[in-house]
């Protein structure tokens, strides 16, 4: 038992990231393909303070999230959080410098063509591996001229270390 249980939590919390993480990438993808339905802007907005972000369709393009515009509101739940371990880089082999960033900020915004905003990552942890291991550590990419998102893994024994 001694030996299961310390095996059994790591696993748990494995499961809780990739869960999460999964769920951010989802989010994400929603509002992407919301934007192109309803021929709308659709930001994302995070607050990496409170561990939580904002799905807004734009209706009437003024950026403000108005009466009746809000898609979603979600917590990150299960302890992880937007964080990250220093000396980690991103997928293109940048210092991550921010739990959230694309082009410097906590919001990206999808237009009607699907395009984002701005390129950008969103990196999580579980609380447990905040300042001791990246290597449960999870990020989605958003690429700024197609939209696309993505979904990483990092191995820092790995060549690339996300994949």
């Amino acid at each position: 038992m001694a030996v299961a249980i310390p095996n059994f939590s790591k696993w748990k919390e494995k499961h809780q990231i990739n869960g999460q993480a999964q769920k951010v990438y989802f989010d994400l993808m929603l509002a992407r393909n919301t934007a192109v339905k309803t021929n709308n802007n659709v930001l994302v907005t995070f607050n990496t303070t409170s561990h939580t972000y904002k799905v807004h369709d734009d209706t009437n393009g003024d950026g403000v999230e108005d009466s009746g515009e809000s898609l979603k509101s979600v917590s990150l739940e299960e302890n992880v959080e937007f964080a990250y371990n220093t000396g980690v880089k991103d997928t293109d082999g940048n210092t991550v410098s921010a739990a959230v960033s694309f082009g410097g900020s906590s919001v990206v915004t999808f237009d009607s063509r699907g395009q984002a905003s701005a390129s950008g990552h969103v990196f999580l942890l579980h609380a447990s591996d905040i300042g001791e291991t990246s290597d449960r550590a999870r990020c989605i990419s958003v690429l700024q001229a197609t939209g696309a998102v993505d979904y990483w893994s990092y191995d820092g024994s790995a060549s690339p270390t996300w994949s």
